[in-house]
This record gives structure tokens, sequence and C-alpha cells, in this order.
């Protein structure tokens, strides 16, 4: 029989049991769901409601902050880990392979992003783990809007993912692109207020009634200042596309929805991953990447934050301030993981940009680090994969992001990538790409995108494929596919 990690519909069966027999154990929260934790839990999954209790009670825990693999097969060891937790929280006991029981979450859940993150904004920094506060983001890269002689309107959602516990504010603001305020569409600015349990939020923009034949302009959407339990989440920019039915030139049907075609006006910059990976005892070497405009100096603050490792215990805090001379494209910040002898398993904590200078925006600003235990495990080269075997992706989303991960190595490996076709054609569905990842030591989830066009066809499939690894083999998922909607 194939076991898989949503083994987890069992867990609250054995709880009933142990409440059956006087035993005190958790609470649970049946309002706390898998997929407010995890972008690979679909809410209507079976096992939704059970992961997210489990998760809750720390029986169970994500390959990462953002990816539980629902559906992937649960090893003997993971079987051991979990059912130990499974027997100390029905005991009342703490596990050792386990600090994040109950009392523990809900006291490092109220701790800051690092008791050391003084020169790094309260505001933004004062977070917890993950099932907690949670980050607040768009829900697209890119959106797209047809101007027309009749005045038009784009709805968009803020979403608030990884924890919706307490209350927090984020402000929000449209600026010109090669749009122009006023005159391409309504200004709009202000501050959403998340109370406890809200996730997401709707804002509307308006599209100037103009007529005159202009070509596809481009707005640039941001969210910035975190207040509260929030943290900004990935994407905190977002590009909105006003495409123009009277040119011939440019067209809701002939976009490629991306902002490539307008020269930056800013400095972006971003985490060189989303998932790191640190052995016990090693330091790892987190890097920041400006792109965009580099002409200038910019600075940006970094800091560490508590996940189900805890700072000070499994890792040493760090955050401060990124300095970027003009001209510099890349910056580089360490942590270090704490050597134990102790049989602990893997465990995670987070590193997160905050408080841009002005005139600078953050991509990429949220990443998970999984701290490997020593005792459990070993390393060799590692394999390369997709991080899913299909991918959905609505025709008006304007682009497909795709993760790829280095699984059971921690030095430097790279692979090719490509679309290799399918029923989606290039240039009417999609853009067709290809290149190469490179992952630095320590990092383990990379991604790339594939330019979606606004005329495609939904239904239809393209196909995407890895090759030519280099410090690591191809994995089981070297192929994927991304599923037009």
């Amino acid at each position: 029989m194939r076991i898989t990690r949503s083994f987890s519909k069992i867990l609250p069966a054995v709880f009933l049991a142990g409440v059956a027999a006087g035993v005190a154990i958790g609470t649970l929260s049946a309002s706390f769901r898998g997929s407010t934790i995890f972008r690979d839990v679909p809410s209507t999954h079976y096992a939704d409601d059970a992961i997210g209790e489990m998760y809750q009670l720390g029986i169970i825990k994500g390959l990462d902050s953002a990816h539980f693999g629902p559906d992937e097969p649960l090893t003997r060891g993971q079987a051991a880990l979990l059912f130990k937790r499974l027997r100390d929280e029905i005991k009342g006991i703490a596990s050792s392979s386990s600090r994040s029981t109950s009392s523990s979450r809900s006291s490092s859940s109220s701790s800051s992003v690092s008791s050391t993150s003084s020169s790094v904004s309260s505001a933004s920094s004062s977070t917890s783990s993950y099932n907690a506060g949670g980050f607040v983001r768009f829900d697209s890269l890119t959106y797209n809007v047809d101007k027309n002689v009749a005045t038009g309107q784009l709805q968009f959602l803020v979403m608030r993912i990884g924890g919706n516990t307490g209350a927090g504010t984020v402000e929000y603001a449209l600026t010109d692109g090669t749009a122009v305020s006023g005159k391409d569409y309504e200004p709009i600015s202000g501050t959403l207020t998340f109370g406890s349990k809200e996730t997401s939020k709707k804002l509307t923009l308006t599209i100037k009634n103009n007529t005159a034949a202009s070509g596809q302009r481009t707005a640039n959407l941001t969210l910035k200042n975190p207040t509260g339990v929030l943290l900004l989440g990935t994407p905190a920019t977002a590009v909105v596309n006003i495409n123009d039915p009277f040119s011939t030139s440019s067209s809701s049907a002939g976009s490629t929805a991306s902002s490539s075609s307008a020269a930056p006006t800013t400095a972006v910059l971003s985490l060189s991953a989303t998932t790191y990976t640190v052995l016990e005892g090693q330091t790892l070497t987190v890097t920041v990447n400006r792109t965009g405009v580099t002409t200038s100096a910019v600075t940006v603050g970094y800091a560490t934050s508590n996940a189900t490792g805890l700072s000070g215990v499994d890792f040493v805090g760090a955050s401060g301030t990124l300095s970027f001379a003009a001209g510099e494209t890349t910056k580089t910040f360490t942590v270090t993981a704490v050597d134990n002898s102790t049989v602990d398993g893997n465990r995670t904590f987070g590193v997160v940009l905050v408080n841009p200078s002005t005139g600078t925006s953050l991509d990429q600003s949220v990443a998970s680090v999984t701290l490997a235990d020593k005792q459990t495990s070993t390393f060799a080269d590692g394999t390369v994969k997709f991080g899913s075997s299909n991918y959905s992706v609505n025709v008006t989303a304007g682009k497909a992001v795709v993760t790829v991960s280095h699984v059971g190595g921690i030095g430097a490996a790279s692979v090719a990538y490509s679309t290799t076709g399918g029923s989606a054609l290039p240039g009417t569905d999609y853009s067709a790409v290809s290149g190469t990842l490179t992952f630095a030591p320590g990092e383990s989830i990379k991604t790339f995108t594939v330019p979606i066009l606004a005329g495609g066809t939904a239904g239809r499939v393209l196909n995407l494929s890895l090759s030519s690894p280099s410090g690591a083999t191809l994995g089981d998922q070297s192929i994927a596919s991304v599923t037009l909607q």
C-alpha cells in the first residue's frame, strides 16, 4: 500500500482515542487549514483540515515553509518521527524531535523576527512562525486591462498567506510606469487593514476614458510598510498592463503581459532563491540581487525569523542593513546554524528583506531555510527536479512561475531548462524560453518564468524539460507541463 504525506487524515482519530483514554492533548482549531500554510495543498484536498490541525500542534511539518507534498510518499524515517511527536504530544512531554509543541509554538509565535533586529523597522519585522501572522502579497505578478471607450475597471486581490492570526496593516500604491496617472488611470493609494482571520482584500483600479491610440502602457503596484503581525510576501510588486484596442501595434490579444517593454524606473531587490538549505554547524551565505536601475546607491534591511527552528538555539539570529553602491548588483549576508549532537530532525527558519530605500522595490523578499539535522541527514550531490509535475496558470496572468528544486545536496549545481512543445502554441499561447538555473551552495529552490500571451487558449498544455545537470543528477521529475486555464 502506498502511503502519502496526507497520512495526517488518520491523526485526528488517534487524538480522539487519546481523549477517550483520558489523556490530555493539545487544543485543535478546526478553522486552521493546511491550504492557509502550504501553497501545494488545495483548499479542496480531502486532508486540508487535518493537515492544518496537525501542523498547528507540531505533529507534522512541511517540506519547507510553503510546500507540504500532500501526495508524496511517506518514508519509514518520517513515519517514526511523526509517531514519536504524536506520542509525546499525547503524553504531554516535551519532545526533543519537535521543539514546536503547543506551548513552545505559542511563545515563539509572538516573538519578533529577531531579538537583535532593532535596526530593522519593527513594523516590518514583527513576525512570528509561519502559522501566525502571515505574509501579504498580490495574487499575480501582472494584470491586464483594456482601455475602452467606456471607462474600464480592474479588480485585483491582496492576499494573506502562511498564517492569519492577529491584525495588521499594509500600504498600497499605484505609480506611473509608461502610463500617466490622471490621464491613463485614476490614481489609487491607501492602507489595507487585516483583522484576525482575514485573508484577502479587494482593490479596484479605474481606467480613464481615453480613445487616443497610444499603444500598451504600464503602471506599477506596490505593497509596503506592513505593521502588526504582517510581513511582505512575494510578489509585493506587480505590473498593470493597460492594453490599447485602438492601436494596431498593441492589443490585448497580442500583448505578452510583460513589463519588459518599458524601461525600468526603480531598483528591484530580490533574494537569490525561494528556499535554502544549511547543515548544522555550517554557515549559509544568502545573496541579494539588484535588477532594474543600478545607477544610484540603495539600501535594504534583512533579518531572520523563527519557524520550527529557534533563534539562539538552532541558528544564530542575524539582522542588519545591506548597502549597494552605484553599479553594485549583488550583496550577501550570512547565517550560522548551531551544531548539536541531538537527533532532532530538520527544522526551518526564515530570512526576509525589509525597508528598502526610497525608489527601491522588493520582489522575492521572503524565503525559508531548511536546517538539516547532521545526525539524520546524508548529503551527496543531490538531484534537480521540477517542484511539480503540472502547473496551472490563467491565460490572463501574464506568466507562469515554475519552481525547480535541488534536493539532497548543499553544494553548487546547475541544470538547463526549456519549453518543449505540447498542444499550446509558441507565439500564440506563450513565448518559448530556455536557459540555465545555477544553484549556489545552500540554494535549494529556484524559479524561472514562461511568458503567457493574453490571447492564449484555455485548456492547452505546454511541456517543460530539464537537461544537462552539473553538480547533481536529474530527479524523477525532470519533465513537467503547464495547463492554461
